[in-house]
């Protein structure tokens, strides 16, 4: 890496995600919520995204205390709306604001939203609907404001908002103030994007980052099968850290040349049980080890 690395400015997390704690998923199939604090905190990782809202407790004096007792931070929290379905934007913007008013109260300073996983058979939205979904996503980061936390956009596979062309639209249409970025590597390059050309293209707009890399044999053969996203998580399609085509160690380089401070969140999306033979620990663990490698 060409970038010094300041480790008083950059901290690494993990989030339930990588034990399959998903927010479209079944719950009958997640781990407690304190193993998966306990084993973040085993793997080395100091901060942890808050989940799907009810995981982990939502009374802001109980979750403290619960992270405290593992030693971790809350980073931020991942909140998917459905930002073109305009019959149910009001209610998911309120189930935005109740996860907020928590974030709030535990001076977490950001949030990040994506768009919902696009129901099959659905039109592409036009121009219209493109301009009405910016002209929101404003406001509602502008509210987010009001209660200290910075909203930060995030591509979402299988979504309407899902590749870098769609991340390009979206930055042309919105406020960089009230929109910000949430580089996640893994969605960039499951589009085929390069998440060093997003570094280079959206610098400082990029205020929170998703670390997660993707096996590209993969990910070619969910494209080629037409597979959904679920499908393509179940298959493997993520790997630990170091193990595709992300090129995290560039990408983390790159960051550290614009300046950036602040979260790294390790993620690796999965589906329980897996199918490899490893466990959401083991994985965890080899991941902060190469970011380890790495000086991090």
């Amino acid at each position: 890496m060409t970038a010094e690395i300041k480790t008083n400015v950059i901290r690494v997390a993990s989030a339930p995600v990588s034990w399959g704690v998903m927010e479209e998923t079944d719950t009958s199939v997640w781990p407690s919520a304190w193993q998966v604090l306990h084993e973040i905190a085993t793997a080395g990782y100091t901060g942890t995204e808050l989940g799907p809202y009810g995981y982990y407790p939502t009374e802001a004096d109980g979750l403290r205390r619960t992270l405290v007792s593992h030693g971790l931070t809350l980073t931020s929290a991942f909140v998917p709306l459905r930002w073109f379905q305009t019959e149910h934007l009001a209610q998911d913007i309120e189930s935005l604001l109740n996860v907020a008013t928590l974030l709030s109260a535990l001076n977490c300073p950001f949030v990040v939203v994506a768009d919902g996983l696009a129901p099959p058979g659905e039109s592409s939205p036009n121009e219209s609907a493109w301009k009405s979904m910016a002209t929101t996503m404003e406001n509602v980061g502008r509210h987010l404001r009001g209660l200290g936390l910075q909203m930060v956009f995030h591509l979402e596979a299988g979504s309407h908002l899902a590749t870098p062309d769609d991340q390009r639209r979206l930055c042309a249409l919105t406020d960089a103030d009230m929109v910000g970025i949430c580089l996640d590597t893994g969605h960039y390059a499951y589009s085929f994007g390069n998440p060093r050309d997003a570094v280079q293209q959206y610098g400082r707009r990029i205020r929170y980052v998703h670390l997660k890399d993707v096996d590209p044999a993969v990910r070619d053969r969910v494209g080629s099968s037409g597979l959904d996203f679920h499908a393509a998580v179940r298959s493997g399609v993520f790997t630990p850290l170091g193990g595709g085509c992300a090129e995290i160690g560039g990408v983390i380089s790159d960051l550290l040349s614009t300046g950036y401070e602040g979260w790294l969140v390790v993620e690796q999306d999965v589906l329980m049980p897996l199918n490899n033979g490893a466990t959401p620990l083991e994985n965890a663990r080899q991941s902060r080890e190469f970011l380890r490698r790495l000086g991090l």
